[in-house]
């Protein structure tokens, strides 16, 4: 990022406040990042700058972000429906985007490990999935825990480590690609349970402030209320520019 644009070719859960914090006293996750990488969702390969620019408001800023809308910069990934070659090819562009930065000196760490400038990797959905294999990866080259900071929207927690990398996970109750579990038995159930999860770029900061955090090793769980009609209708207008027309 310090004057390098990443961009790849399209191809086809945290150091966290105690238990009993509420997300809405904001918290300092991410205080020390300049910098992060935006990767989509499924059916968006390259972020957009509203996308950008809610990423940022929503979820880094709020957690002590010290970057500006200009060093948070879209990383390319497939995001297509070929959810396994597009899973794997994502992996490997974020892992490859990471070591490069790691490799210019840009986390500022220490040969003990300890790292003043982390880069933050903010996912969602398909990307979420990229992001928690690539912490692995990432762990498998040494790069040093305190070097990475990771924010996942709708990510199912059951495939996020715990024990790598500080991880925020945002979770929506009843979001069934999150949670399959939640799936309802109904089909106006299991439709709501689908269009929750399309829902999280355009949330309000009230909305995000009443989720419940639930903390295992270096990853925070943020549990948010299942959202009324009211609040699902609003967020799906908002995210197709319709609200308030």
């Amino acid at each position: 990022m310090k004057n390098v644009i990443i961009s790849a070719a399209l191809c086809s859960a945290a150091v966290a406040l105690a238990g009993s914090a509420n997300a809405d006293e904001g918290s300092d996750f991410l205080v020390g990042s300049t910098n992060a990488l935006i990767l989509g969702s499924t059916g968006l390969p390259t972020p957009d700058a509203s996308y950008l620019a809610n990423a940022v408001s929503l979820y880094l800023d709020p957690s002590g972000y010290d970057g500006t809308s200009a060093s948070a910069l879209a990383l390319s990934t497939p995001e297509t429906w070929d959810f396994g070659s597009s899973v794997t090819q994502g992996e490997q562009i974020l892992v490859t985007a990471v070591l490069a930065e790691y490799a210019l000196g840009d986390m500022h760490c220490t040969v003990f490990g300890d790292c003043s400038d982390p880069l933050t990797i903010f996912s969602y959905s398909q990307s979420s999935a990229v992001a928690a294999l690539a912490e692995q990866e990432l762990a498998a080259a040494k790069i040093p825990t305190d070097a990475l900071r990771f924010v996942m929207l709708g990510a199912n927690p059951s495939g996020v480590p715990d024990n790598l990398y500080p991880t925020e996970v945002f979770n929506i109750d009843g979001d069934v690609w999150a949670n399959p579990a939640s799936l309802g038995s109904t089909w106006d159930e299991i439709l709501f349970g689908l269009e929750q999860h399309f829902a999280y770029m355009w949330l309000t900061p009230a909305e995000l402030e009443s989720a419940t955090p639930v903390v295992e090793g270096l990853t925070t769980v943020f549990d948010i209320p299942t959202l009324t009609t009211t609040e699902l209708w609003e967020a799906l207008l908002n995210s197709v520019g319709l609200a308030g027309a």
